[in-house]
């Protein structure tokens, strides 16, 4: 049994996906992406705004949902980020930075313009063009504001290979307690991974080395561009080995809308 299956939308794919408790005890829906860049892609130093499609994710779509599965606990994270080198984490000020991103965030989470019911934040950068410790102290310190504050309950992160050594396993051993979930992306290996018995070693170093079991997602994308690095048939496959004999605590997959453009604002 899967404990718990994430996707990271753009939209509402999210309701086309069969859910059932018999595999289930959770569903996470990862809002992709809240960016601190402006419509002319410039950076704004921390004020977030949502790019995912506003017009199909609604408080009704995200209410729809749960009334139709009662019994999978149905969660709402947003997704500050990008996939891929757009949109880098740039803090031009590190106080300043952590304060705009706070308030920022806490407007689409809290208020009524959106109404979510978001529970969790998740910190997903495959750029960073910053020093580890700039990273650390900018991102910790805006998940530590978010959880201290009761605007979210949960937090996650989601590393990959170039940068989880020098940065996000340095971001979980500084704010570890602020931490619930660790999303590794595996698509995003230096090396492809033929063998289902490969993704299972690397999970393992992972729990040896940086983050916990009981907090370790095993992260896939279902992009065909990324079927070269990790094909279905083998995350399939090392999936199920490592949550029946490694009990990982659940999977996340990236779907084939993720690179669909934002709406025009009006």
């Amino acid at each position: 049994m899967v404990s718990i299956f994430r996707q990271y939308t753009f939209d509402d794919s999210f309701e086309q996906v069969f859910v059932s408790s018999k595999f289930l005890k959770e569903y996470q829906i990862a809002l992709t992406f809240a960016t601190d860049y402006d419509e002319n892609h410039d950076p704004t130093n921390g004020v977030f705004l949502p790019t995912w499609d506003q017009t199909k994710v609604t408080p009704e779509s995200i209410i729809r949902f749960k009334e139709e599965h009662p019994d999978v606990k149905v969660k709402v994270f947003v997704s500050i980020g990008n996939r891929s080198t757009q949109f880098p984490f740039k803090p031009q000020d590190n106080n300043s930075w952590i304060a705009n991103a706070t308030k920022s965030l806490t407007k689409i989470i809290k208020s009524e313009d959106y109404n979510l019911q978001v529970d969790g934040i998740d910190v997903l950068y495959e750029q960073i063009d910053a020093s580890p410790s700039d990273f650390v102290e900018c991102v910790g310190n805006l998940i530590k504001n978010l959880k201290e504050s009761g605007v979210v309950r949960e937090a996650s992160i989601s590393p990959s290979f170039s940068l989880n050594k020098d940065f996000y396993s340095c971001l979980y051993r500084g704010f570890s307690f602020f931490i619930d979930w660790v999303d590794y992306q595996f698509q995003n290996e230096v090396t492809s991974v033929f063998e289902p018995n490969n993704l299972v070693e690397r999970y393992s170093e992972l729990v040896k080395n940086d983050y916990p079991r009981r907090k370790l997602f095993v992260g896939y994308s279902a992009e065909n561009e990324d079927w070269a690095t990790l094909s279905p048939i083998v995350f399939f496959l090392g999936g199920m080995d490592i949550l029946k004999k490694k009990r990982g605590v659940g999977v996340s997959i990236h779907y084939h809308n993720y690179y669909a453009e934002a709406p025009p604002k009006e």
